[in-house]
């Protein structure tokens, strides 16, 4: 790996890391935001909603801002929005603030998110899979940290935890040694808007879908897990079961780069959400707490190899011209899916009094993946 390809991928992947932080910091706060303000079990929900809501529209406006005046400027704008709306989430004491600095912390987010997946193939040498196999691990570092900050301030004044969410705004000049790549072919907002939509309008579409069957599926099998097995199927469970079903999304990306390569990544895609569809029903039909324990776990390495193969096809479907507004688009559609992933969830789990009922319609889901991921690459192609 040349130096410089090096260097761009630490830089990007700690843009990538420190996006995950703050993007999982509300989880550990919410809590104490529960006790402290007290607030509601619908209310708490709604301030999820505004960060969800924020980080869809940022991800769509700031993708297809970055295709016209450059990606590193909007990451400066990205970071600096979430950052220094997390910091003064400490000092708000009032509900209604409090959802709009979610709102315009998950607008940079959003930006974040899109510029660590759009600006990857601009800023390094090939392969891309297995670069984009790297930078998805930074997720996991992030998301070690959040957990582990959150642990240490347990017993801190909440403010504490947001301020160190700000703490990412002093990485800004790290982000000045990233090229300053911009693409020989820009257009307006307009005519980006216009060749997405027209020349590139059906491969935009199934992206569209499995971006929203993926994130639908990956937020509501695993917001609701631990609730599934204490509550439904009456397990006791601790850290010790919990950490390695969600750390194997740390190693999973770091196998997939041993195997995923250049014409493959759509059989590849479409082979692991077959598998995490098959390990989800196992799953539902389970009938000891071993078999549920194993078939999760499962799930749990395909669904976010899943997800770095999906990134890895939206890459690749665009020129460099319009892949920020084509990645930020396709990761707005699918925050629908996590907006609407937990709320539905335990709503189908009211009514009908079981989880088979939502856990199979992520199984559906899953397939859909599967289904509509062969013909991405022959769109591309043709």
């Amino acid at each position: 790996m040349p130096t410089n390809t090096r260097i761009n991928l630490l830089i990007l992947g700690t843009l990538f890391g420190i996006t995950a932080f703050d993007t999982l910091l509300l989880g550990f706060a919410i809590p104490k935001l529960i006790v402290e303000y007290g607030l509601t079990r619908s209310q708490a929900g709604f301030l999820g909603t505004s960060l969800m809501i924020g980080v869809g529209i940022g991800a769509l406006v700031l993708g297809a801002v970055s295709d016209i005046v450059g990606r590193k400027r909007v990451i400066f704008l990205s970071v600096a929005m979430f950052t220094i709306s997390t910091g003064l989430m400490g000092f708000v004491k009032s509900y209604i603030f409090f959802a709009v600095l979610l709102l315009a912390s998950g607008f940079g987010l959003g930006g974040g998110l899109t510029m660590s997946i759009a600006y990857l193939p601009d800023i390094i040498d090939k392969p891309l899979d297995r670069y984009m196999c790297y930078l998805e691990s930074f997720w996991g570092i992030g998301a070690f940290l959040i957990v582990t900050t959150s642990y240490i301030l347990t017993t801190r004044p909440l403010t504490e935890l947001f301020l160190v969410g700000a703490i990412p705004l002093l990485l800004l000049p790290l982000f000045c040694l990233l090229p300053d790549v911009r693409s020989s072919e820009k257009e307006s907002m307009t005519g980006n808007v216009k060749n997405l939509l027209l020349e590139y309008g059906k491969v935009t579409v199934i992206l569209w879908v499995i971006w929203f069957c993926g994130v639908y599926t990956y937020y509501g099998v695993f917001l609701w897990l631990p609730d599934v097995m204490v509550t439904q199927q009456g397990y006791e469970i601790g850290s010790s079961v919990l950490i390695p079903i969600y750390a194997v999304q740390i190693f999973s990306p770091l196998i997939l780069s041993f195997i995923v390569r250049e014409g493959n990544t759509e059989k590849l895609l479409a082979v692991y959400s077959f598998m995490a569809a098959v390990s989800t029903l196992v799953f539902v039909y389970a009938g000891s707490y071993t078999i549920m324990v194993l078939s999760i776990l499962v799930t749990s390495f395909f669904s976010i190899g899943g997800w770095v193969l999906l990134i890895l096809a939206t890459q690749k479907s665009y020129p460099q011209r319009i892949r920020g507004l084509g990645v930020g688009s396709a990761a707005s559609i699918g925050r629908l899916g996590g907006i609407l992933a937990p709320y539905l969830t335990g709503y189908f789990m009211d009514v009908y009094g079981t989880f088979e009922v939502p856990f199979g319609i992520f199984v559906a889901l899953f397939l859909i993946m599967a289904v509509f991921a062969l013909p991405v690459s022959a769109m591309r192609n043709g």
